[in-house]
């Protein structure tokens, strides 16, 4: 298809420059100039407010000349644009249905393209924790990227996904919080990130570790305290017992333990109406002793009357 644009050329006389710009400008520079070192004051208010208004209207002739010349200009080109728009408008037109058509093919293209590359994956058998997307080239759909090209991409991304599982594994796969790395690695598929994350988790384990022992020590500590405390508390209350004062001599009859087959029960005393009572002993220190545990096996409640 070939066109040729012929363009008119016609001969437009207007302005190009100002001829006497050297002499205008010979001319008001000198007059200009006293304006920069000006000094306003009352008494000469109202000659500057004269002088800027006569300045004013120069500028305004001057710019009035300017617009109405560019508008001759920019008639012609006016004339020429509206009339290139209007073929450019007739030429969209094709271009555009061509285009929907071109886009069309190449959207059917690139569906068979990841069709294909649906069905390469499949055959990888990932981890279903693994997608396509994750493995896929971003800018799959370039054309310059060809089909055997993306899925031996696939493999390898797939593999190098498989490696750095069994590298977790290796690394982490004895410890208890080896689940949490392997997540975040699922969910991050980067092996960098997660080995971060694993060295904060081993930190964190050690510190809940040394508090752990930490906190054993001092209950054992407590645990061994309190039976020293125990054992010396039984060990006083032995020794008060031994130390006893012999009882006064008293003219009262000898009350000595009744042999042990003998023994009352203490359900049977705990059946009986509750009497209360006081006595004095004479005996030996044992046999006071033995009359004291005898007493307390009995259930019978008493105090030592010094």
């Amino acid at each position: 298809m070939s066109m040729e644009l012929i363009l008119h050329t016609a001969d437009v006389n207007l302005p190009q420059s100002i001829e006497n710009l050297e002499q205008l400008k010979k001319e008001l520079v000198p007059r200009l100039k006293k304006y920069n070192e000006l000094v306003v004051t009352e008494d000469s208010i109202k000659a500057a407010k004269d002088d800027k208004a006569a300045l004013n209207k120069l500028k305004k002739a001057i710019e009035e000349q300017r617009i109405s010349i560019k508008k001759q200009y920019l008639e012609p080109y006016n004339i020429l644009e509206a009339q290139c728009k209007e073929v450019v408008a007739l030429i969209d037109a094709p271009i555009q249905a061509i285009d929907k058509q071109i886009k069309a093919f190449d959207e059917i293209e690139k569906q068979n393209k990841y069709k294909e590359l649906e069905q390469a994956f499949a055959e990888l058998n990932a981890p279903e924790w693994v997608t396509i997307n994750d493995i896929l080239n971003p800018k799959w759909e370039n054309k310059t990227l060809k089909l055997d090209g993306l899925k031996a991409e696939m493999s390898d991304k797939l593999q190098k996904i498989n490696d750095d599982v069994q590298k977790i594994s290796d690394m982490y796969g004895d410890k208890g919080y080896y689940l949490s790395i392997l997540n975040r690695y699922k969910t991050t598929k980067d092996f960098s990130q997660t080995a971060v994350y694993a060295a904060q988790l081993e930190n964190e384990y050690k510190r809940e570790q040394e508090r752990k022992a930490k906190e054993e020590q001092l209950r054992q500590q407590m645990i061994k305290a309190a039976e020293e405390k125990r054992a010396r508390e039984e060990a006083a209350q032995a020794e008060n017992v031994q130390n006893a004062p012999e009882p006064p001599e008293v003219e009262q009859a000898v009350i000595i333990p009744p042999e042990p087959q003998t023994a009352v029960s203490i359900e049977s005393v705990q059946s009986e109406p509750m009497l209360k009572g006081k006595f004095a002993v004479e005996c030996t220190k044992s046999q006071l002793i033995a009359l004291r545990d005898f007493m307390k096996s009995q259930g019978i409640k008493f105090e030592l009357i010094k």
